[in-house]
């Protein structure tokens, strides 16, 4: 061992470890509150007179700041080694004691009723978990004849970390939360310090059950802090998290005016607007689309329930409120749970540049499915799975397997890319040519170049997706590719926009314009997509089809960039009213599904004799970028 290492190793065993320097720490944070207290005391008898008051002032302010400073390090620390914030444990200790004494002396109807978590094969938190904090007091409600008018006045914390004596008797009841206990890649997920992730995986994962748990461990971890429940649609939050935030309490909250308060109360009646702790945290409730709610808020935590449905426009809105801005908690936390989507959703490719950590879970790390000590399942485990194993297509793929490869309400669940995407060849001469265009601007222009098999399928093999052009641009730019020394027999195009189609004429193009139904360009393009009795569809689209990079500005929102992906996004929409007008009732992007509607609904229509717009020259394919 050389000289250098053996003066290393005694500077390291001399230097007080950590913990220790925390307790002392802590000691002298608790000797200072007591004087300070004392001092603050005799201040109020009157012990000083007015000229040693203020010069007192001065003292107190500094004990204050360094109080402040004290907690503000053993946070980071703990934040830094341990994954959580903590408490100053001897101040926690010496309450817990204190009121364990006031406890001892009431009568036994007026002690309080400990409710434990109602999994009760799960003992206590994992060791990733910070240990349960003790219970704070519950303010008392005022009873005068406006009460119901006002809101709780709730005791917060000066400094969050610090416990301090309530001068009210604790409510009736209290909860223990020692029975949650992550496992898998959720247990990673609560140990991480990742301020954006996401939870995804199978069906019957505990996905929703673990996010909540997580919220419900920063609402005490952090006293005063700001939280919020979120879901696309306001009543899904009631419907989805709330009975699931219920069933992990073990209670179900109780409002302000209840004569037995729970150490949660809910305001709002039966649609709660917030759930408010009894350290002063609330958990509040929001719906994406009631955006406007939120537009001026800022927490210090978000849980988004079924991400997956979220567009990438409101997720990035919900960066920008759940932010350190809050104040309460040194790392905000955007958190959402989702079940496997489009293998292009944005929560993959925003796991891919690295802007969310993504943390997949199954079904077998859920504890009432799979008992986790001995990895055997459980008679409740197994009719569950049973129930994912009868699910059909691609609903199995996705609850079962857990894949990404499709969503939930996908209109064209026929579309598999492995089967409709293909590689690129040489198109043989004697197979006709043709276009299908729908007009677009601030919405991508598309248009796909077709062409027809002598047993009817068709490929798509060229195709311009694009925003921001002009209509005199986009005919440009169909010109530019044109193959060389083919025609085209003629462009099927959108008829809404009349004064485009007549520019497309005059560059010399016949033109089809057939009749718009939107129940009707789903079921044609629906048919095509169907595997046929050979095991192939009647529709492909080669995989190398732009003729230009993808643009930008829609890579960027993570919308569709070529008509494949918006097979893969496109959903019915919810809430219809009911009628077949539900069979319409489409969202997402559909611009290049609808181009390729018009030119299968053109094959279907008798077409006249005709050379159409000749070019010159041999096919040329589309380019790779």
């Amino acid at each position: 061992m050389d000289k250098e290492t053996a003066q290393n190793q005694q500077e390291n065993k001399d230097k007080p470890h950590v913990e220790t320097m925390l307790e002392e720490m802590g000691s002298i944070v608790s000797y200072l509150l007591k004087k300070q207290k004392e001092i603050c005391e005799s201040v109020d008898n009157k012990t000083y007179d007015a000229e040693e008051s203020i010069q007192l002032t001065p003292c107190i302010n500094n004990t204050t700041k360094i109080i402040n400073q004290c907690n503000t390090f053993m946070r980071r620390y703990n934040i830094e080694t341990q994954g959580y914030d903590s408490s100053v444990h001897i101040a926690a200790l010496k309450l817990k004691k204190q009121q364990q004494a006031e406890q001892t002396d009431q009568p036994d109807d007026q002690k309080p009723q400990e409710l434990n978590h109602l999994n009760s094969v799960i003992k206590e938190y994992q060791k990733a978990l910070p240990p349960p904090k003790d219970e704070e007091n519950v303010e008392g409600v005022e009873t005068d004849d406006n009460a119901d008018k006002k809101e709780k006045k709730v005791q917060t914390k000066p400094a969050p970390s610090i416990i301090t004596p309530s001068k009210t008797r604790p409510p009736i009841i209290t909860y223990n939360p020692n029975g949650f206990q992550p496992y898998g890649q959720m247990r990673d997920l609560f140990k991480s310090h990742e301020p954006i992730k996401i939870a995804s995986g199978t069906y019957d994962a505990g996905k929703t059950y673990s996010c909540v748990a997580y919220m419900d461990m920063l609402a005490r971890q952090y006293p005063g802090a700001r939280l919020t429940f979120i879901h696309r649609y306001l009543n899904r939050v009631y419907r989805n998290v709330i009975p699931t935030y219920e069933k992990y309490l073990g209670f179900k909250p109780s409002t302000y005016k209840s004569q037995n308060p729970t150490p949660i109360i809910k305001y709002g009646g039966e649609l709660p607007e917030f759930f408010e702790y009894w350290n002063g945290s609330r958990i509040y409730i929001n719906g994406l689309d009631k955006i406007e709610n939120m537009l001026s808020d800022f927490y210090d935590g978000a849980f988004v329930n079924q991400a997956e449905l979220v567009e990438f426009d409101s997720w990035d809105h919900l960066r920008a409120r759940v932010s350190e801005r809050a104040g309460t908690a040194p790392i905000a936390f955007l958190l959402g749970d989702c079940n496997p989507s489009t293998p292009n959703h944005w929560i993959r490719r925003q796991t891919q540049v690295g802007k969310l950590k993504f943390f997949e879970m199954t079904f077998r790390d859920n504890p009432e499915i799979y008992n986790q000590q001995t990895g055997e399942i459980t008679e409740e485990g197994k009719r569950r799975v049973d129930r994912l194993q009868d699910l059909e297509g691609l609903r199995y793929k996705r609850g079962y397997e857990g894949l990404w490869v499709s969503g939930e309400g996908l209109v064209f669940e026929e579309f598999q890319p492995d089967i409709h995407i293909v590689d690129n060849f040489d198109i043989p001469k004697e197979w006709p040519r043709y276009l299908s265009i729908d007009w677009g601007y601030r919405n991508p222009s598309s248009c796909i170049w077709w062409t027809l098999t002598k047993d009817e399928r068709i490929y798509a093999y060229k195709e311009i997706y694009k925003t921001k052009l002009t209509q005199p641009e986009f005919i440009k730019m169909i010109e530019d590719n044109q193959d060389e020394d083919r025609h085209v027999a003629y462009a099927a195009v959108d008829s809404a926009d009349q004064d485009a189609v007549e520019q497309l004429k005059n560059a010399g193009y016949r033109v089809q314009e057939p009749k718009k139904s939107r129940a009707k360009q789903i079921d044609v393009v629906k048919e095509r997509l169907k595997v046929d009795e050979t095991g192939k569809p009647s529709i492909f689209f080669f995989r190398n089809r732009l003729v230009h990079p993808p643009d930008q500005e829609l890579k960027e929102a993570y919308r569709p960039t070529e008509v494949t992906d918006e097979f893969l996004t496109c959903e019915y929409l919810e809430n219809t009213d009911g009628t077949d007008k539900d069979d319409e009732a489409i969202t997402r992007d559909h611009h290049g599904i609808d181009s390729t509607a018009y030119f299968i609904l053109s094959l279907q229509r008798p077409r006249t004799v005709g050379s159409g717009k000749f070019i010159g020259g041999a096919v040329t394919m589309g380019k790779s970028f």
